[in-house]
């Protein structure tokens, strides 16, 4: 009798084992890759004109080395806020679909909340107090974007973070907003860490590359800006 219930179990270790082997097989590891946000992950160029984003080098990079199964960028707008991702994520069920089967999601968001609540005519980049205290109110929106896209999206995110567009519009020291910018940075990674999130701060690379931004009137990158963001996301996530 043990001698059979051995025989049993070696029969069924092999069934195992075989069909782990075929999955193992035919298992791919490329990647369904979402990206979701605002014009930066639209691709919004200094000269009001989409065209490449940093998720768009990013594709390619990912393509390159035969990691990419499927990748959109359909879910991206220029100006959106973190209240746009959440009505589009409750009326947009494909959305819904596309992140439950994804294996990556980028997203840039927050941005355009920040600054719709302040005034730029009149800002007082000296008052950091006041400007920590409008990143603070948008704070819990931003999370709660982040937290419904987890509800869909199981596998890796990675929430992108802003640079600082100011010294290059009001021609201030780039020092002038370190406080502020390492605030920002603080709040997003604390929402990526709840989350499960990995996070890039973009604040460093573009203070270092000021041709990044080579129209003082506008905020966006250039296509060198954008390369080096997805540049950054492969060498912190993806060597």
């Amino acid at each position: 009798m043990k001698k059979k219930k051995l025989i049993k179990y070696l029969v069924l270790l092999m069934l195992v084992l075989c069909v782990f082997g075929i999955y193992s097989f035919f298992r791919t590891d490329k990647l369904n890759y979402i990206a979701l946000g605002d014009s930066l992950a639209e691709g919004m160029n200094p000269y009001g004109e989409v065209g490449y984003s940093y998720t768009d080098y990013f594709a390619d990079m990912l393509k390159k080395d035969n990691k990419l199964s499927y990748y959109t960028k359909k879910y991206t707008k220029s100006g959106y806020t973190t209240k746009d991702i959440l009505s589009t994520l409750e009326t947009n069920n494909q959305l819904k679909k596309d992140l439950r089967e994804s294996d990556l999601v980028t997203v840039s968001i927050g941005a355009n909340d920040f600054l719709h609540s302040i005034d730029l005519r009149n800002l007082n980049i000296n008052n950091i107090l006041d400007l920590k205290s409008k990143v603070t109110e948008i704070i819990p929106s931003l999370e709660a974007c982040i937290q419904n896209i987890r509800k869909y999206a199981k596998e890796s995110m990675i929430i992108v973070g802003y640079y600082n567009p100011i010294p290059f519009l009001f021609n201030t020291s780039g020092n002038d907003l370190d406080e502020l910018f390492a605030y920002i940075d603080e709040e997003y990674q604390k929402i990526a860490d709840k989350y499960k999130c990995d996070y890039i701060s973009l604040y460093q690379l573009f203070k270092k590359n000021s041709k990044f931004l080579p129209n003082p009137a506008d905020i966006h990158p250039n296509l060198d800006g954008y390369k080096a963001i997805a540049e950054e996301i492969v060498n912190q996530f993806y060597k």
